[in-house]
């Protein structure tokens, strides 16, 4: 089967290469490829960024032509690993690349990747700050930060898991607008997730409950903005469980095989006025975790090697329900 695909591929490639031949002189990196690549693709393929290499010019760029062509193509990269035949097509937040894009990449592989005129320069990619936040151009900075306690990662190693409290310091329940997970600095490249859930302090039993997951981050999540009319809570004399799983040696072009001192995951929370909650009715948001077992063995979903596994599972619910949005998630790769 595997075979199979890659001559499917092949084929694929050789048709596209004989119908646009005739435009491949046009095409070149100046003109055409450096917008399609500077909008999608340098936000990670950028200096400090987690890709393995940097696409922010075309000395960058050229020796990786054959590789980008094959990873359009094949639609490998960008990494948005949704259906392209089956259900809504119109998303916000694309980051699939159109087909007339990917054609045009291929075509300009297949004449040799040319330069261009030199006289024309492409605007240079709009990067934010690493550092900073991705809601701060409309938002502001957040209205609450919550550092992780720091924690050393060895260049190499097992994978590690990061566990511990930090209160919040909020005083009184308040409803959340938008969230974001960020690993500070070189944490970029080994933070591979990170739950922040919240605890409230019941004063009844002096105790404090677990309230609910807050979110849920993975490499490369931009953040959660919650819809309009929705409250996901942030009870008052509340604090964060930090759940974070690093692997040593981290990926992409930052510290790549290196130890990251001091690695400190942040979590930034921007707050609804205080009245939102009377004056909107919001629904009432809770983020949950739902277990997919079925198909599991001893506890593990095992993929082999060139092969599938299927897994599924069922949620009753006894009471209506709204859902916003979903993500799954896989947790281990076996080395």
């Amino acid at each position: 089967m595997k075979l199979v695909q890659k001559l499917v591929l092949t084929i694929s490639a050789v048709t596209l290469s004989t119908a646009v031949l005739a435009q491949d002189a046009e095409i070149t990196y100046n003109t055409h490829v450096a917008q399609i690549i500077n909008e999608n693709c340098v936000t990670c393929h950028r200096e400090g960024g987690i890709g393995p290499m940097q696409f922010e010019n075309f000395d960058q760029v050229r020796p990786w032509a054959p590789l980008i062509s094959l990873k359009v193509a094949s639609r490998e990269m960008p990494p948005y690993a949704y259906d392209h035949g089956i259900g809504i097509q119109d998303l916000k937040g694309d980051w699939r690349l159109a087909q007339e894009e990917i054609d045009t990449i291929v075509s300009w592989v297949n004449s040799g990747s040319p330069l261009g005129p030199v006289d024309i320069i492409p605007p240079a990619a709009a990067l934010v700050d690493l550092d900073s936040w991705n809601f701060e151009p409309e938002l502001g900075e957040p209205d609450l930060v919550v550092a992780s306690i720091p924690i050393d990662i060895p260049a190499g190693g097992n994978d590690m898991w990061h566990k511990h409290y930090v209160d919040t310091g909020v005083t009184q329940k308040r409803c959340i607008k938008a969230m974001q997970v960020k690993p500070r600095g070189d944490a970029r490249a080994v933070v591979h997730h990170s739950n922040p859930s919240v605890d409230a302090f019941n004063a009844d039993t002096g105790e404090y409950e677990r309230f609910s997951q807050l979110t849920e981050y993975a490499m490369g999540k931009w953040g959660e903005l919650m819809p309009e009319g929705v409250c996901r809570e942030m009870p008052a004399d509340s604090r964060i469980y930090w759940d974070i799983h690093m692997f040593p040696g981290g990926v992409g072009a930052t510290a790549q095989g290196e130890a990251v001192k001091d690695n400190v995951v942040e979590l930034g929370i921007w707050f609804h006025e205080e009245e939102y909650e009377v004056a909107e009715s919001p629904y009432r948001q809770d983020l949950r975790a739902y277990q997919l077992l079925d198909g599991y063995e001893n506890g593990n979903l095992i993929v082999p090697p060139n092969g599938y596994a299927m897994t599924q599972g069922f949620h009753s619910f006894d009471h209506p329900v709204r859902i916003d949005s979903f993500q799954p998630h896989g947790h281990l790769r076996m080395n």
